[in-house]
């Protein structure tokens, strides 16, 4: 639904309003999304992965070291594996919404259509 042109002033001076008042806030809501917080722990979680491998080379030295570096792995895989998980449905909603926005439009246009052509 689009705006009205007062609408959009009102915003555009909230917005400018808030820039004001707490720029720190400004910056961080505009630089961080659901997707690169998402990545950010995927990443984590993969050095992880990599540090538990490391770890768990170590076996030979000592089997904590080998029982150590496992759980690490384990977790880090289930951690990253959850965070996949999740990023994975925001975007498979967004995509329904959108799929399902795109139906609405189109029966409308079809309803109106019918309408004219009556």
């Amino acid at each position: 639904m689009a705006l009205s042109d007062r609408e959009r002033q009102i915003l555009s001076d909230i917005e400018a309003q808030l820039r004001e008042d707490d720029p720190r806030l400004v910056e961080a809501v505009g630089t961080k999304t659901v997707s690169s917080e998402a990545r950010r722990r995927v990443k984590f979680a993969a050095v992880g992965f990599v540090l538990g491998f490391v770890v768990m080379l170590f076996f030979a030295v000592n089997l904590w070291f080998g029982v150590a570096g496992f759980a690490i792995m384990l977790t880090t895989a289930v951690y990253g594996g959850q965070t996949l998980k999740q990023l994975g449905q925001q975007q498979t909603n967004k995509l329904g919404g959108q799929l399902r926005e795109g139906f609405d439009r189109y029966f409308q246009d079809r309803r109106r259509r019918g309408e004219l052509d009556r």
